[in-house]
């Protein structure tokens, strides 16, 4: 499933087949045929293997966010960061390899994770208008689609460069902690920026039609 996942995030997931897969890890031809079936009965167990601790330390932060009288910003979006670096300072290999697969399935447009991001995104929304009540839905959908494309990229693909270290070098605690501090005040900051927009626009366009009524 290690070579089945690297595989599919360095060349997606169409250019990959199963024989491939067995050949890479040094399998019969027909091993992952045996256990999987088809190549997507084994996204799914890929699936089923990266997301259970993600969605178990996501629901957990939503739902204190979610008893909080006016819930932060940065704490929604932390609420969407931090799950993606769950095993991360223990198997950083594989925590990148896992969100890689990931970030290719969302690339290859997946039904799959399509289906997932629509779940998720069904949890963080009543804490969204609560925080941001200016927005209207369709601006709230698209940034927080930004949002979690950013961290997921963030996260998978620049990490190594951002801290400096060495392809698949563990960073140091305090490196990460500093990164996703950073990161999550970006993508607030982000978010914030959106909804002050939306605000000004709705201001400016009463104005505009006050002016016109004036006129007439």
């Amino acid at each position: 499933m290690d070579a089945a996942e690297r595989l599919f995030a360095e060349r997606g997931i169409d250019a990959v087949s199963l024989r491939t897969i067995n050949a890479e890890a040094g399998y019969s031809v027909a091993a992952l045929h045996y256990h999987f079936a088809t190549r997507d009965g084994l996204i799914r167990a890929l699936l089923e293997r990266a997301q259970p601790p993600m969605f178990a330390q996501r629901a957990a932060m939503i739902a204190a966010l979610g008893e909080a009288p006016a819930p932060p910003l940065e704490g929604i979006v932390a609420a969407l960061v931090m799950p993606l670096t769950a095993g991360m300072l223990e198997d950083f290999p594989a925590s990148v390899a896992k969100l890689r697969f990931l970030v290719r399935l969302s690339f290859d447009r997946s039904p799959y994770l399509a289906r997932i991001i629509e779940e998720s995104f069904a949890l963080f929304r009543p804490l969204l208008r609560r925080a941001l009540p200016g927005v209207d839905e369709r601006t709230l959908t698209r940034c927080w689609r930004f949002a979690a494309d950013l961290a997921q990229q963030a996260l998978a693909n620049a990490l190594e460069g951002h801290l400096g270290s060495p392809a698949g070098v563990t960073p140091r605690r305090p490196q990460l902690e500093r990164f996703l501090t950073d990161l999550i005040a970006f993508i607030a900051g982000g978010l914030q920026a959106a909804a002050h927009a939306a605000a000004h626009g709705e201001a400016a366009a009463r104005s505009g039609a006050s002016t016109r009524s004036a006129a007439l």
